[in-house]
């Protein structure tokens, strides 16, 4: 049995794109959970953590039980790179898959890699990237501390609002190739401001015509039900 960490929640937008341009936590040690959505494949977003010389190091990466997620294999999910002060950067792939449901908030996710050592003084730079698109959370710290100032966090006040909208959008549909070879466009998307860059499907009239008619032939309903996330954030060992 794991203990549940409560994290503070960090929301990336889709311009921190590196650790320089991402959020700086001044504390390593504080828990903190960053949501962010990886775009496209080679995707990335990043922060910066500081930590002084002999503090406990914890990171860890997992993404929503949730489709794509959890559909994705190995090779394709999202992974960190860790550059230390010293400047030596270390890879860290999924190397097991944990389930874990989030009691407090009601939320599913899937654990792919714990990173656990002794830090040495300095700012440690992490970058998430992947071969497709897809949601991620990486968690930092074990200290339960809420309200710490952090840099760079132009939507701070987001909070757990944030974490629900992130959870329920899910990534950009890649494009398609028919057997001709001709592209087949994703539907139309309109940016998420909310969680800077994830969009939200916007559906054309024809599509609605063609539910329509099939909704009638069939007489059946379609009903899309939206499970309300509990405002209460706490992650077992990290989300």
């Amino acid at each position: 049995i794991c203990p549940a960490f409560a994290h503070d929640p960090i929301i990336l937008t889709s311009e921190q794109t590196t650790p320089e341009l991402g959020p700086l936590l001044p504390d390593g040690t504080v828990s903190f959970a960053l949501y962010g959505t990886l775009n496209s494949g080679g995707d990335t977003r990043g922060f910066q953590v500081q930590f002084k010389d002999g503090d406990n190091l914890y990171l860890s990466i997992l993404i929503p039980d949730l489709t794509p997620e959890n559909t994705l294999a190995d090779e394709e999910l999202p992974y960190l790179l860790v550059e230390d002060p010293a400047g030596k950067t270390t890879e860290y792939r999924v190397d097991d898959r944990q389930a874990f449901a989030e009691p407090f908030s009601g939320t599913n996710y899937v654990r792919l890699r714990d990173v656990v050592g002794t830090a040495i003084a300095g700012v440690y730079s992490v970058t998430v990237t992947g071969a497709q698109a897809a949601r991620f959370t990486v968690s930092v710290g074990t200290k339960e501390q809420f309200g710490t100032e952090v840099e760079n966090v132009p939507n701070r006040d987001l909070g757990v609002n944030g974490v629900m909208t992130w959870y329920s959008t899910p990534p950009p549909t890649s494009v398609v190739t028919t057997t001709t070879s001709e592209p087949v466009v994703a539907p139309t998307t309109t940016e998420n401001l909310v969680t800077g860059g994830a969009p939200v499907e916007t559906r054309t009239q024809s599509v609605e015509a063609d539910i329509a008619a099939e909704t009638s032939e069939e007489s059946g309903v379609s009903v899309l039900t939206i499970l309300g996330i509990v405002v209460a954030v706490a992650m077992c060992g990290g989300a």
